[in-house]
């Protein structure tokens, strides 16, 4: 399948290189996520543009240019090819917009592919002449962050996308202080480090648990599966209905027998249950619920929730009375497609969707290659502000019941 990939990605670069009068557009790509060092693709040459090179071992051609591998050694005496970069955003300004990718892919396993592939999505969509390269750190240590940091700066991007786990931004925070980073996967509130180069894409929690709340009623309900989390979302519930919270319950095995659970549980009777866990497991629930026939009020989820797969793996009579919280609006039908294509999904998937609108800030307003932005979230104090909108799990698709503005999030945080 990655030959495949590969092969279609060179397909597209030769296409771009076609549109334009000017040298056609550089792409560098990692020969997979599980290699340490980065193998170049570059589009061919003005008297070579029908003949597109790609990384070696791929099977389909050879790679065009030399491999440049930096080892630790080197790291740690080359400081003098770090370039010194001023905060001025015009630094940033050029038309062939420069971005690496830095992911830890031993901790984020497969976002690392959806993530690479929905910034690729976003460029190629962009028609843009560009640089992406994918630097690989493979654990979220200080060592690692800071040897994969070099080897950017060695290659001379000033501009990173990384999508880190809170921990590992917050570290990270901690030791760049030069380049534009950009953290999708991660909301300010999660962040104990202060770095103004540093804008975060996470989705908050905590509004969701809001808007749900709202449609709760004096009786709560809790169940987790005991992740971290499932966790937070357990807190911040508690933080604004404590008060009405009756039962509390983590469940780690779904594929149970849940009947001692459910039945006849006096607590469940006219609640409203909080499922702070994945849709199949959640599905799996929900099912119960209905099997042992559970006279409760409504099940109510954050963004775990929102998935196609909800239909899949429940009845209609399962799913009438979910309230969902979703963050992800609407892209344009051709930007959406091509992800489909490339095999990342802004749909549903809230990091590849939070990571799209990170390369749509940096094209328009960083590079500041022009035109209006794709999506219409607010950036505000280093943060990415989502509207919020409840929906319901209807026969075939979600409809919609209930949005709260971005704006207000904004002005409560700030």
């Amino acid at each position: 399948m990655k030959k495949w990939i590969m092969v279609f990605l060179s397909l597209m670069v030769t296409i771009q290189a076609e549109q334009f009068s000017q040298e056609p557009t550089e792409m560098i790509l990692m020969d997979g996520f599980g290699e340490t060092s980065s193998a170049e693709m570059v589009s061919p040459s003005a008297d070579q543009r029908h003949t597109t090179g790609v990384p070696e071992g791929s099977g389909a051609g050879n790679v065009t240019e030399e491999v440049i591998v930096i080892s630790a050694d080197e790291y740690f005496a080359e400081d003098e090819l770090t370039e010194t970069m001023q905060t001025d955003m015009t630094q940033y300004v050029s038309d062939k917009p420069k971005v690496a990718l830095l992911v830890p892919r031993k901790v984020i396993g497969s976002y690392a592919n959806s993530v690479a592939n929905a910034v690729l999505s976003y460029l190629l969509y962009s028609k843009k002449h560009f640089v992406f390269e994918v630097f690989d750190s493979q654990s979220q240590t200080k060592e690692a962050l800071t040897l994969a940091l070099q080897k950017i700066k060695h290659k001379g991007y000033k501009v990173i996308i990384a999508p880190l786990t809170p921990e590992g931004a917050n570290l990270l925070a901690g030791i760049e202080r030069e380049a534009l980073v950009y953290v999708p996967t991660v909301n300010i509130e999660d962040i104990r480090v202060e770095n103004p180069n540093f804008v975060y894409g996470g989705i908050d929690y905590k509004v969701q648990i809001d808007a749900l709340s709202q449609y709760a009623q004096n009786k709560i309900v809790i169940f987790g599966d005991g992740s971290m989390l499932a966790k937070k979302l357990s807190d911040y519930i508690h933080e604004v209905r404590l008060e009405d919270i009756v039962y509390s319950k983590e469940i780690k095995n779904v594929k149970a027998n849940l009947s001692y659970l459910f039945k006849r549980n006096a607590k469940l009777k006219d609640a409203s249950i909080f499922l702070n866990m994945p849709v199949v497991q959640s599905a799996l629930v929900a099912s119960q619920l209905s099997r042992y026939k559970v006279p409760y009020k409504q099940i109510l989820s954050t963004q775990v929730n929102y998935s196609p797969l909800l239909f899949t793996l429940t009845q209609i009579q399962d799913r009438e009375k979910f309230y969902i919280a979703n963050a992800i609006g609407r892209a344009p039908f051709a930007l959406q497609d091509l992800n489909a294509l490339m095999g990342s999904d802004i749909r549903y998937n809230w990091i590849d969707y939070a990571s799209s609108i990170g390369m749509d800030y940096f094209l328009k307003d960083v590079f500041a290659l022009g035109g209006e932005r794709v999506f219409s979230e607010e950036l505000f104090a280093q943060q990415v502000y989502y509207n919020t909108e409840i929906l319901r799990p209807k026969e075939g698709s979600f409809a919609h019941i209930d949005v709260v503005n971005a704006s207000t999030s904004v002005k409560e945080n700030w």
